[in-house]
C-alpha cells in the first residue's frame, strides 16, 4: 500500500518517489490509428468520458516503452493501449491497458497516478526502423507486434507535451477521475506510414479491446526513439 505523506512525495513498498519522477535512455515505438468515434466512445462509457475525435473519427494509440535500470521505478517493459478522450479541463490520452514486466512499477503506477497496470511476460527489441514486442498473460499470447518505420531519424531532439486521463480502480484515488501531465523529448524520432507494421493480437480482454478499436489492421502511422526521456507529476483529482 503505498502512502501520500505531502504534496509530490509519496512513498511505496517502503521507498520515497519524488514528483515529479524523470526517466532518461527509455527506448519507445508505436503506432496511430483512425478508430470508428463510436468504438472509441464504447471503451470509454465506463469511465464517463467521450471521445476527442472528428466527424465520426477518434484516435487510437499503441506504445511499446523499455525503461532503463536506473529509473526510480526499476527496468521493465511496458505495452500501453490509449484513445484520444475528452473530459473536464479538455482532450487528453486515456490509458485503457498498460501491462508491465515490474511488480514495483505495477504498484506504483496504479497507486499514484491511477494507471491500468498489471502484470505480463515479455521480450522486447525497441528502437530502430524495426521494433518488435511479443507480450502474454500468463500462459496466454496477447500480442506479437513488428513496427516498422523510416529508416532516417530527425537530426534533432523532438520536445513534446501532454495530458492523461485515468479512472483509478483502487489505491487511494480509488474510482476518482484524475488528469495528469506529461514531459517528453525524443532522440532519434523515427516515424512511418504503417508499411510493414504486423500486429497479431491473442485471445484475450486487452486484444479484444484493439480489435474493437481496429487496432488489427494497418495503421495510418508509426514511430520509434532511440532515446525518451519522460517527467511525469502529480496527477489531479477532477472529480469524486
Amino acid at each position: 500500500m503505498a502512502t501520500h505523506p505531502a504534496t509530490d512525495l509519496w512513498e511505496v513498498q517502503g521507498k520515497r518517489i519524488d514528483l515529479p519522477v524523470t526517466v532518461e535512455d527509455a527506448r519507445f515505438a508505436g503506432a496511430l490509428w483512425r478508430a470508428p468515434r463510436s468504438a472509441v466512445d464504447s471503451q470509454l462509457e465506463p469511465y464517463g468520458l467521450r471521445s476527442a475525435g472528428f466527424r465520426g473519427t477518434g484516435l487510437a494509440m499503441l506504445v511499446c516503452v523499455v525503461y532503463p535500470e536506473e529509473f526510480v521505478l526499476g527496468g521493465y517493459d511496458e505495452v500501453g493501449i490509449g484513445v484520444l478522450a475528452s473530459g473536464p479541463g479538455g482532450p487528453g490520452l486515456f490509458v485503457l491497458e498498460l501491462p508491465v514486466t515490474g511488480a514495483f512499477t505495477r504498484e506504483a503506477g496504479r497507486e499514484i497516478w491511477g494507471l491500468p497496470k498489471w502484470m505480463m511476460a515479455s521480450t522486447a527489441d525497441i528502437g530502430g526502423s524495426r521494433s518488435t514486442m511479443v507480450m502474454s498473460d500468463g500462459d496466454v499470447p496477447v500480442m506479437d507486434a513488428t513496427i516498422r518505420t523510416g529508416a532516417l531519424s530527425l537530426p534533432v531532439p523532438l520536445p513534446s507535451r501532454g495530458s492523461t486521463w485515468a479512472r483509478a480502480a483502487d489505491g487511494p484515488h480509488e474510482g476518482r477521475l484524475l488528469r495528469g501531465k506529461t514531459s517528453m523529448r525524443f532522440r532519434g524520432l523515427r516515424v512511418g506510414r504503417g508499411r510493414g507494421t504486423t500486429i497479431t493480437w491473442g485471445e484475450h480482454r486487452m486484444a479484444d479491446r484493439a480489435r474493437a478499436l481496429g487496432m488489427d489492421g494497418r495503421p495510418f502511422a508509426t514511430f520509434s526513439a532511440e532515446r525518451l526521456t519522460a517527467s511525469f507529476g502529480e496527477s489531479r483529482v477532477v472529480d469524486g
